[in-house]
This record gives structure tokens, C-alpha cells and sequence, in this order.
């Protein structure tokens, strides 16, 4: 991509130009000395039934390009106006049914989404900063993610990823659908894949699309949705919990060990990994086999035991944990309370000075301290001569003052007696 404004060449995934800093993105609606794209109303849209770029929706929103479409909308990316074109995703759901009923279920189904995503504070589920309709059309504001879906990373590299790098990546999200099930009530999320988790460049992986996702209610039955291969056998009776989640996990860790699709086969067929990744552990193999049993009391009780699991087997290596500074023991990086000592994790840079301890006592063989310990050994912190001083100090002044005192009124006595004006007042 070449920058308009001082004409240098930038990657074309570049949001801003390299050399002068100016949007490149904005400047595809923007050239230099025009005045932007000609604004359209927010129903029109080419032979496709698509938005034309520079369609400016709430005279806030212009459309820059088409990220993706479906049979139920599409979704583009657009620049925020109000804030220095700022990047974001618009979401689009077609109003394009004929029964009232169905037209209905579609706008309430996809207003929650956008309700649930609304309340989820995580750093690895994107922002929603608006909802609205125009003519017919739904639309979803959210936080622009700047990565790609992890089925695109496969069928792009063509093999099967390394064991170290899919545990890192498979510990940021067992992360974020631990938190979804603490919600109260928990939240299903009922679609995991590889192609609803982008990767960033910086090795971050966030989970997208809520579109099925779902309260947990354990005396519902719910619908028969989901992808085929990576939904759990209870999926389609329409009975899930959280549990149904953590095979979907399962079958993702297949597919990126393996390079085997699950779509493609037969339903709940995985072979064991090592037979066709020998390189593969016997940990994760025996962790993945768990994860993918057909019945569900067999697969770990929660997203959290998965967490420690998978932590166990490389944790260490993957650089997706940290220790709690509360009580030093492994968490992964995204978490907000501690799942052993339920700290809250205030700030980074006490996790970083507390890595910083904890890594020089392992260094020296020591132990490191807890809250409690500490205030159990509150003598050590303040040596006993310092105590001794203090309190010999407290009792000197005590001494001087009563001295003092004393003697102030004995002179004062003795100054009244001798005075003529004394005299007088004792006759």
C-alpha cells in the first residue's frame, strides 16, 4: 500500500503509514484535499445488497471495506468519524424475512449479543461501542481486532502447528472461558473453533463472534445449533452446560496438532494425536482424549481444572502464565483473580516485581513469603533493639516532664513567699 500523502510504501496491513504517520486507512475514503467519501444513505448498497465503501452509517460510521458476508449479514470495516477516524467493526444482520415471527427472533436474538457482549469486561473478547438500526438493517458496533482466525493460519502454513505453541495459545483461551462460566448465570459460549479465535501478531488470541452464545440454564432445552465436529454430543440433543464447551476445546487442540479437520470427518471421530503426530507428548494426548469424551461427566469438571493442566504441561515454555503475587503460584496471563488464593490481580507491574522475587529466591533456594507469613514475623521487620530505644525514649520524656513539673511549682512558691506583695496577701 502506497501512503497518499507522502507517497512511501507500507505493508498492506498497515493502519498507519510508516514514515509520516497519517491513517491509511482513512485515506482510502479521504484523499488529500477532497472532502471524503460522498455519504450515502445507509440503505444503499450495490446489486449484492452489500454497503458501498464510504456509506456513512449515523453520520458517525463510514464504510472502508468488506471483511466478511453470510447468509444472515455481513461485516465491514469502518472509521469512526467522531474519534480521528478511528478503526472499527460493523456488524450487519439483513432484515430480509418475510414472516413477522422470524423477523422478530432474528432482532432479539442478535440485540443479545450485543447485550451480553456489552456486559463482558475481558481482554480477550472485543469491545462492543455501539448498536442501531437503518432501514431494516441491524448494526453492531465493536473493537477492531487486527489478526487472523486461526483455520486461516492452518490451511495457510499447511501442517500442523508445534505442541509449545498451541498450549500457549489454548491456555489465553481456557482464560477467557473460564471467566465466561463464572458468570452468574454462566454463559455457553457453544461455538468454539479455530475460525471464531484471531491471532494478533503479537502472539494474543482473542475469541469473537457471540452470535450463539447463551445463559446457562440448567432445566431449558435449547436449540440444536452449533458446528459440526466441534459440538459436543449433548449439543445436538439441544442440552449444553459448561462442560460442552471444554470438548469443543478438545477438538480445536486436535485440528491444530493435526492438522485434521473435524468438518471433514465423521462426527466425534479423533484418533488418538500421537498416531498422526508422533512428535507429540503423552500429556497432551492423554489431556485431548479426556477433553473429547462422549460423555460428559468423563472430561474435566471445569474450564479452571483444564487451566491448571494445561499450565502443568507448558506453562513455563508457552509464555502465556505469570505468578500470582499474592501467593506465587501459576496463573495465566489474562487472568483477574488468582483461582487458588482468589487475589484480585490489581496491577502489572506488581506481577512484575513479584516474578522478579520470586525468580531470585528460586535462584537462592529460598522461600518466598506470603501476606499471612509476613504478618505472623512482623518482629523481624523491625529489629527488638529498635523497640527497646523507643519505648526507654517514651519513658525519659515522662521522667523529664513530671521533673520539670515539679520543680516549676516549688520555684513559683518560693517567688510569691519573698515578694512584698506575698507578704501582704498572707496577713
Amino acid at each position: 500500500m502506497q501512503c497518499p500523502y507522502c507517497q512511501t510504501h507500507n505493508e498492506d496491513e498497515n493502519r498507519f503509514c510508516c514514515d509520516c504517520g497519517k491513517s491509511l486507512i482513512a485515506s482510502v475514503t479521504a484523499p488529500p484535499g477532497g472532502h471524503g467519501g460522498v455519504t450515502q444513505p445507509a440503505g444503499s448498497a450495490g446489486d449484492s445488497g452489500l454497503l458501498k465503501p464510504s456509506t456513512v452509517l449515523q453520520d458517525r460510521y463510514r464504510i472502508t471495506q468488506l471483511l466478511g458476508q453470510g447468509g444472515m449479514g455481513a461485516i465491514y470495516l469502518a472509521n469512526d468519524t467522531r474519534f480521528s477516524s478511528k478503526v472499527c467493526v460493523v456488524k450487519e444482520m439483513l432484515d430480509h424475512f418475510h414472516d413477522p415471527e422470524q423477523r422478530e427472533t432474528a432482532k432479539q436474538n442478535f440485540y443479545r449479543e450485543a447485550d451480553l457482549l456489552a456486559n463482558l469486561k475481558h481482554n480477550a473478547i472485543p469491545e462492543v461501542y455501539d448498536r442501531f438500526t437503518e432501514t431494516n438493517r441491524h448494526y453492531l458496533v465493536m473493537e477492531y481486532i487486527n489478526g487472523t482466525d486461526l483455520e486461516v493460519r492452518i490451511n495457510e502454513q499447511g501442517t500442523a502447528f508445534d505442541e509449545k505453541t498451541v498450549v500457549g495459545w489454548s491456555i489465553q483461551v481456557c482464560d477467557v472461558m473460564s471467566y465466561l462460566h463464572h458468570q452468574k448465570p454462566p454463559i455457553i459460549y457453544r461455538d468454539l473453533k479455530p475460525a471464531n479465535l484471531i491471532l494478533t501478531d503479537f502472539g494474543k488470541v482473542y475469541l469473537v463472534d457471540f452470535g450463539i452464545a447463551r445463559f446457562f440454564n440448567p432445566t431449558a432445552r435449547g436449540t440444536m445449533i452449533g458446528t459440526q465436529g466441534y459440538a459436543p454430543p449433548e449439543q445436538y440433543r439441544g442440552q449444553v452446560e459448561p462442560r460442552s464447551d471444554i470438548f469443543a476445546l478438545g477438538a480445536t487442540l486436535h485440528y491444530m496438532l493435526t492438522n485434521r479437520d473435524p468438518q471433514n470427518e465423521p462426527p466425534f471421530s479423533f484418533p488418538p494425536v500421537r498416531t498422526l503426530n508422533p512428535a507429540l507428548s503423552q500429556d497432551i494426548e492423554s489431556l485431548i482424549i479426556k477433553c473429547l469424551d462422549p460423555e460428559i461427566d468423563q472430561r474435566f469438571g471445569s474450564a479452571d481444572a483444564l487451566l491448571i493442566e494445561l499450565m502443568q504441561i507448558g506453562g513455563e515454555e508457552s509464555n502465556a502464565v505469570r505468578n500470582c503475587p499474592h501467593c506465587a503460584r501459576q496463573i495465566s496471563k489474562g487472568r483477574q483473580f488468582c483461582p487458588h488464593c482468589r487475589g484480585y490481580i490489581a496491577a502489572h507491574h506488581l506481577t512484575t516485581t513479584h516474578n522478579q522475587i520470586h525468580r531470585a529466591a528460586t535462584a537462592t533456594n529460598l522461600s518466598i513469603p506470603t501476606r499471612k507469613t509476613l504478618k505472623a514475623e512482623g518482629g523481624n521487620v523491625f529489629p527488638k533493639w529498635i523497640w527497646a530505644v523507643g519505648l526507654g525514649l517514651v519513658l525519659l520524656l515522662s521522667l523529664g516532664s513530671w521533673w520539670f513539673w515539679q520543680t516549676s511549682g516549688k520555684t513559683s512558691h518560693t517567688e510569691t513567699s519573698s515578694s512584698p506583695i506575698g507578704k501582704e496577701i498572707r496577713r
